[in-house]
């Protein structure tokens, strides 16, 4: 009988937990399942022969109850459900209150140099990941891809990775499974439930998130301008957090072409400019970089979040992936075409063009026409901003805001603060390092008074004569401005009476 006959009716003999690790006796080939965390597990198994050796790190012990029932092995922790069936060696995974999440519908068999086998595909469910690809959706459902990175996010709540060195294929075209193709049975189960509490399970797992290349053409071309965007996000759903970009093809190409090229490439932490250069925007975003570095390193989180990342309950985003959100407070929709238009989706929310201070409700598309990298804020944001003379804090009212504002001289954490309490509006700066600051207010009515504590600030007629403790209503735009010079140290208050 040949060895996929016989792994065809697998059968479990015995098992043996050793801390986290549980040992899965077969009768024939071996296999194993290790908790990392009470969400995640690595699941591994061989069809002939000993499981080859890993190298474990030590873990926290993972509480799990362990039941032995006549069909399937339970094995039960704070938040999932994890049934190995005696016969064939299927895993059911469910959450606690006995939703399904993940199930392998057939054992693995042989299929050429590896493994193929097939899982439960539920009905609504989308799944995102796989890899840098220039796809023009996220959601994988009925196509077969070849997987770059074998990382697959499932909207049931749970995602996949295989860390295995080879080739990788995911089929989705079956309406109601997908199929697996893999060197190897080895992979970590995360559950969320949350896409990005998937992340943060994913974050440390072996040779997960790494620095990667994201285009080898030697010319640049608008066709290869839209595949960098593309494989860019496709890449950070994939936790790929760590791009790398030369925009030297880009240098000799029409004027517009370079001009797009820098402004995207501007936007990558890790880009080689060449003579194209970056643009002045990137100068200005050098503590949001470095803010957002820690939240990558913390919590897995790319720097660009796609838009079903940030907004899953929103399925409209699924269909647009030349745009995303720069952290969670702006919206990017590159221009990768010559005519400088292009339609941007707008997801929940308000939304603030910060080349235009235009207002527009989300969940719907628009227009946009300009030479600028088209850029919008989201009410409830702060965006801070750097500039040769100190720092602007753009607030978009009405929902309260925060930032955290990484400082390496001294280090440490500045945070600012905005809401609206009552008749007035607070703004707020508790200070690490000493910096002048500029508040940017849009969208409010010109305030009766701007102060703190009795110390009224003086108005300005001009944004050019702002100095210390002044503020200008433009009226024009309906933003209004205040500087402050804060030491470190201080928790400077502002209140905006109205």
């Amino acid at each position: 009988m040949p060895p996929q006959a016989l792994a065809a009716v697998a059968t479990l003999l015995s098992f043996a937990p050793h801390g986290n690790r549980i040992e899965i006796r077969l009768d024939r080939g071996a296999a194993e399942l290790v908790w990392v965390t009470p969400s995640t597990f690595r699941f591994r198994r061989t069809l002939d022969g000993p499981l080859p050796e890993v190298q474990w790190e030590d873990r926290a012990s993972v509480p799990v109850q362990v039941d032995d029932t006549p069909g399937a092995v339970r094995l039960r922790s704070n938040f999932i459900d994890v049934a190995i069936l005696k016969h064939g060696l299927l895993l059911r995974v469910r959450r606690l209150d006995g939703t399904p999440l993940m199930a392998d519908l057939s054992e693995p068999r042989a299929s050429g140099a590896g493994l193929i086998w097939e899982r439960q595909s539920l009905a609504g469910v989308r799944f995102y990941g796989l890899g840098p690809r220039a796809d023009p959706a996220f959601d994988a459902r009925g196509r077969s891809i070849e997987a770059e990175t074998p990382f697959l996010i499932s909207t049931a709540g749970y995602g996949e990775y295989h860390p295995g060195p080879g080739v990788y294929r995911f089929d989705f075209t079956a309406e109601d499974r997908y199929q697996i193709r893999a060197p190897v049975v080895d992979y970590f189960f995360h559950y969320g439930p949350s896409i990005k509490q998937i992340f943060e399970e994913h974050k440390d797992t072996p040779g997960g998130s790494r620095s990667w290349p994201v285009s080898a053409e030697p010319l640049g071309s608008w066709d290869s301008l839209r595949a960098t965007l593309l494989r860019l996000v496709h890449g950070a759903m994939s936790a790929l957090t760590g791009p790398s970009l030369a925009l030297r093809p880009y240098a000799g190409t029409p004027q517009e072409l370079v001009q797009r090229a820098r402004q995207l490439g501007s936007l990558v932490d890790d880009v080689s400019p060449g003579p194209v250069g970056l643009s002045g925007f990137r100068k200005q975003l050098e503590t949001f970089f470095a803010t957002y570095a820690v939240e990558t390193r913390d919590k897995g989180f790319p720097l660009w979040h796609p838009l079903p990342f940030q907004f899953p309950e929103d399925p409209e985003c699924n269909l647009h992936t030349d745009e995303f959100m720069l952290g969670d407070e702006m919206l990017i929709a590159p221009i990768y075409q010559p005519g400088g238009k292009r339609s941007v989706y707008l997801p929940q929310g308000v939304w603030t063009n910060l080349e235009t201070n235009a207002v527009s409700p989300g969940r719907r598309s628009i227009a946009v026409e300009t030479s600028a990298l088209p850029v919008f804020a989201r009410n409830g944001t702060i965006v801070p901003l750097d500039s040769p003379g100190g720092m602007a804090l753009h607030y978009f009212p009405t929902l309260a805001a925060e930032f955290f504002l990484l400082e390496s001289d001294p280090e440490g954490w500045s945070q600012v603060h905005a809401a609206p309490a009552a008749d007035i509006m607070r703004l707020e700066i508790e200070a690490r390092k000493a910096r002048d600051y500029q508040w940017v207010v849009h969208h409010i009515e010109r305030p009766s008074e701007v102060g703190f504590e009795g110390r009224k600030y003086g108005e300005v007629k001009s944004a050019g004569a702002l100095t210390d403790r002044t503020w200008f209503y433009d009226a024009a735009q309906r933003n209004l401005q205040v500087r402050v010079r804060v030491a470190a140290g201080e928790d400077c208050i502002i209140n905006l009476s109205f």
